[in-house]
């Protein structure tokens, strides 16, 4: 790889960090090419992306940005993977692809400018997507609205089952 080939992918990994808020780094070491292409599968079926870098190279494009805190990570074999959307499904990926291969090992990685740990990953795998939340915001926004609507639909309703059991005690008198 000459000098202006490194400079384009240094260039080309600064523009990942730049326009996403979540990365991980994983070791690959041992995965045969059919793991490799299943993951790879798995990673574009969440939105994600994962590649495939030298760690000097890595190191270079990572200084002075949220990825410099991952430099402890950048040892032995490193493919970087980073969603643009959501962090949550890339993580779960990763997290349930490392458990049906062990050859696969989360090093750690930077979400919204914070380091994590390969356990913290494997916790932000147990949460819900950026999806779920927001059903879960919209249920308990609702919540009140249909708690109120059942409250003031119930003197109505009561109301009118007493006049229905009133009319039938006078049809049997």
């Amino acid at each position: 790889m000459n000098r202006s080939e490194k400079q384009g992918t240094i260039q080309e990994i600064q523009d990942v960090i730049s326009q996403n808020d979540a990365f991980y780094l994983v070791d690959f070491k041992g995965l045969k090419v059919k793991d490799i292409s299943k993951l790879r599968d798995r990673v574009r079926d969440s939105s994600g992306h994962i590649k495939v870098v030298k760690n000097t190279l890595l190191k270079k494009a990572a200084e002075g940005t949220d990825l410099s805190g991952a430099d402890i990570w950048m040892e032995g074999p490193t493919a970087l993977a980073w969603a643009p959307v959501d962090p949550i499904p890339l993580a779960k990926v990763l997290v349930t692809f490392s458990k049906e291969n062990p050859h696969l090992k989360l090093k750690g990685g930077i979400v919204d400018g914070k380091a994590v740990d390969a356990a913290t990953v494997e916790t932000l795998s147990l949460l819900p997507g950026l999806d779920g939340i927001r059903s879960q915001l919209l249920g308990l926004l609702q919540a009140p609205a249909t708690k109120l609507a059942v409250l003031l639909q119930t003197p109505a309703r009561n109301v009118a089952v007493c006049c229905g059991e009133r009319g039938k005690q006078g049809e049997g008198a």
